[in-house]
């Protein structure tokens, strides 16, 4: 009889801990809002006005673009932001005399929205940093992972593809780790324009990758920069510019973390 009642007992507790949140292995996978940053994601609106002139006159145009980001690193004052290079760069035809002006409006996940300034960006890992004056409540910093993830691992997207986004709805992506193609990473993951810059994170909600491009022919193939060149840049530039910063406090040298009127 004893035997009985303690086998019962076992059964239920069992049934009760595979069924429930309750199990450590399970706690993440069961409430995606006990890892997943999505206080970390920010939108970016892009606004670059381009003006042509001629010896009697000027004509300018104003060209609009959108991408998503992270936080990376909060400061006293604002956030370090980090998304895609080809956000960032602005190309003009050799030859041509244009006047550029551009800018940076970013927004938390529940809208709330500052100006953001370009800091560095590299072409050829498409990675690009910015600073957000003022920013510092409604966002998360992103915890960068130690490692870069393994083939078949299971990962999680927050963007804006296709601008898709309001104050507090960012849609939430679920994918897979491919490997590595050429310089890439590769992923199995949804991404649309508006996508680009957007974090790459594992299931502890720690950044792996960020997208930078799709297939055009099937949108569910993503490109990443790797965890490895992308962390070395954010390790590298986030240091360089808090450096910059607190020397230019110190010495009253020209604010160029504020964005311009």
């Amino acid at each position: 009889m004893f035997n009985k009642i303690t086998s019962l007992f076992l059964l239920i507790f069992l049934s009760l801990t595979i069924n429930s949140c309750a199990h450590t292995t399970l706690v993440r996978k069961c409430d995606l809002k006990t890892f997943l940053p999505r206080g970390s994601f920010i939108h970016l609106e892009k606004t670059l006005k381009v003006t042509s002139c001629s010896e009697t006159q000027c004509l300018s145009m104003n060209y609009r673009s959108a991408a998503s980001g992270f936080a990376v690193h909060l400061d006293n004052d604002g956030v370090f932001v980090v998304t895609a290079a080809h956000f960032c760069e602005n190309d003009v035809p050799a030859g041509v005399d244009l006047k550029l002006e551009e800018e940076y409006k970013a927004s938390t996940v529940n809208g709330k929205q500052h100006n953001g300034v370009l800091l560095h960006y590299e072409r050829d890992i498409d990675v690009c940093l910015l600073f957000v004056k003022d920013m510092t409540e409604d966002v998360t910093q992103l915890t960068i992972a130690e490692d870069k993830p393994q083939p078949g691992d299971k990962i999680y997207n927050v963007s804006a593809p296709a601008s898709i986004f309001v104050p507090g709805m960012v849609p939430i992506l679920e994918g897979r780790y491919n490997g590595e193609m050429g310089e890439n990473s590769c992923y199995t993951l949804p991404a649309a324009p508006g996508s680009s810059g957007s974090m790459i994170v594992n299931e502890d909600g720690e950044l792996v990758g960020m997208v930078h491009s799709v297939y055009m022919n099937f949108h569910v193939i993503t490109l990443s920069t790797s965890h490895e060149k992308l962390k070395a840049f954010i390790d590298k530039y986030v240091h360089k510019f808090v450096l910059y910063k607190t020397v230019m406090d110190d010495l009253n040298l020209e604010d160029i973390f504020t964005a311009k009127s």
